[in-house]
This record gives C-alpha cells, sequence and structure tokens, in this order.
C-alpha cells in the first residue's frame, strides 16, 4: 500500500463489482463455482445441465484493424462445446445492441475457415444488472427477461434491484440462491446459508473476502480502473481531434507514458505489468531505458 493510502477508508467491492466477479468466477480454477452459478441462472437440471466448463480467454482477436476491440466478463465453453458470455452491470447501461455484437463476435469464432456453418455452437449470454432505468425494466414481467434471438442465441438479464425487492424469495429455488449469493443487499446470516445449501460457492465467498481483506487488491483495481479511465480519455481526445488513424498507437504510447510514470515512482514490475498489461520484459526494456 502506498503513503498516501494509509488512514484511508478501504473500499469495498461487491459481489457484481467486475474485478470481485471475473476473480471470483472467471479465472482458471473457478469452474466449480462458475458451473454452480450458470446452472442456477439458467435453471438447467438433469440431461441439460452443465457438468464439465473450460475457463477461456476472454479477449476476442480483432479480425481487422478498425474492428473493435471485445473483452467479455467471463468466458467459458463446455464439454459439449456450448459457449458462454457472463456479463456483470453494476451501472445501468443499453446492452441491446453490445450484447447482440457480443454473441455475433463469439459465434463467429466457433467456426473455422471451409467448416460447414451448420457446425456453429450455442452461444448463452447472461447479463447481471445492479440496476435499471424504468424505460429498461419495462422490458421485464419480474427480474428476468429471457430472449432467444435465433437457434444460436440465448439471452438472460437478471435485474438485481427487482429481485432484491421481492418478499417471497425462495432459498429452495436454485435461481433464487445464485441471485441471493451475487446481490450485494444479502445478509451474512442468509449467505452462509445459501453456501451451505451451495458448499461450492464457498470457494467464490473466500476470493471475494480476500479481496476486500486486501489494500493491496484493492488499490491495484483502483489503479487498474484510472489507468483504463485515461487510456479511454487520451483516445477520446485523438478522436476529437480527428486522429482516427492513430488512435491504437496512440492507445499503445498512453500506456508506454503510465508506465514510466510508475517506474518512477518506484513500484514493482510485475506490478505495472499487471496494472497495463504490458509485458514484464517490455517494461524492463524501459526501465533500462530510463536508468540511462
Amino acid at each position: 500500500m502506498t503513503k498516501e493510502n494509509k488512514g484511508k477508508v478501504q473500499k469495498k467491492l461487491v459481489p457484481l463489482n467486475d474485478h470481485a466477479f471475473k476473480r471470483s468466477f472467471g479465472e482458471v480454477g473457478c469452474e466449480e463455482q462458475l458451473i454452480i452459478i450458470i446452472n442456477g441462472l439458467t435453471e438447467r437440471t438433469g440431461e441439460e445441465a452443465v457438468n464439465q466448463i473450460e475457463i477461456k480467454e476472454r479477449k476476442i482477436p480483432r479480425e481487422l484493424y478498425d474492428d473493435k476491440e471485445v473483452e467479455l466478463d467471463i468466458f467459458a465453453i463446455t464439454d459439449k462445446g456450448e459457449q458462454f458470455d457472463i456479463e456483470s452491470q453494476l451501472k445501468n447501461v443499453e446492452m441491446d445492441s453490445r450484447t447482440m455484437y457480443y454473441a455475433l463476435r463469439v459465434l463467429s469464432k466457433s467456426v473455422k475457415k471451409g467448416q460447414n456453418y451448420d457446425l456453429m455452437k450455442n452461444v448463452v449470454v447472461i447479463t447481471i444488472f445492479g440496476s435499471r432505468t424504468e424505460k429498461e425494466r419495462e422490458k421485464y414481467e419480474g427480474f428476468l427477461n429471457y430472449k432467444k434471438s435465433d437457434e444460436y442465441i440465448e439471452r438472460y438479464e437478471f435485474d438485481m434491484e427487482r429481485f432484491d425487492s421481492l418478499k417471497d424469495k425462495d432459498i429452495n429455488n436454485p435461481q433464487h440462491r445464485c441471485l441471493m449469493f451475487l446481490s450485494e443487499k444479502t445478509t451474512p446470516k442468509m449467505r452462509k446459508k445459501v453456501i451451505k445449501m451451495e458448499p461450492k460457492l464457498e470457494k467464490a465467498q473466500k476470493i471475494m473476502d480476500y479481496i476486500n481483506s486486501s489494500p493491496e487488491e484493492i488499490e491495484l483495481y483502483e489503479m487498474r480502473e484510472r489507468v483504463r479511465m485515461d487510456i479511454k480519455n487520451a483516445r477520446k481526445r485523438d478522436m476529437q481531434e480527428g486522429k482516427e488513424l492513430g488512435l491504437e498507437k496512440g492507445k499503445e504510447e498512453k500506456a508506454i507514458e503510465i508506465v514510466v510514470k510508475l517506474i518512477k515512482e518506484n513500484m514493482p514490475i510485475k506490478t505495472i505489468s499487471k496494472i497495463t498489461e504490458i509485458s514484464i520484459e517490455k517494461i524492463q526494456k524501459l526501465k533500462k531505458e530510463q536508468e540511462k
């Protein structure tokens, strides 16, 4: 922890915070708890239930230079080839167009060059919203909005505020249990009951507890968010100035500029790499250049 952060009230990350959510369910080693969440939220049982899953790289590479970069919150594929994109959104954002774009990009990657399109694997998109506007809520009859866009794409959208307002939550209902686990409104006592019924969620709880008890983990999250905003603002500024052709280069240059600042602050190279997503080798090279 830096000296400036000593004495600060430590921020608490809630389950649907993107950092906490990805760390608890989206990293290799989180397969068991992710299966519980997927089966519970989509109400899969019996032969339809997911039994094995592989957590995959979240970034979908550009096919063309000017394609939008896609980074999913959690991306996983079952042993049957079914593809899951799970997104958490604390704040209300318009997701219809984005969800379809993400789903189509995932769908397109499931078929290789020369293969028949019949080999495309289903994509299931699960989005959990911390809040929704009244306009968006009009699409929901309850806390769940289900859509089947075509034979390949299914969409589940959950409104957590509506679920939290339910007076008759049923802990014996797997879907309710999963939403209770993901809700910041669930009391510690009730959370323990949920974990007792779904023991594999205990690992996710331990990860969240660790994140919220670790000043370094919180600081890493906050610094990563600042870097993300710096790069986003730099890109926006470049667009306003009409420098569209230099966006990718400008983004990289901004990240390097931030790396140099962190080197000057004597931050460990591994930490800088985690924050900026620039390789350790490149940071070491930059450090040597700064020392000359």
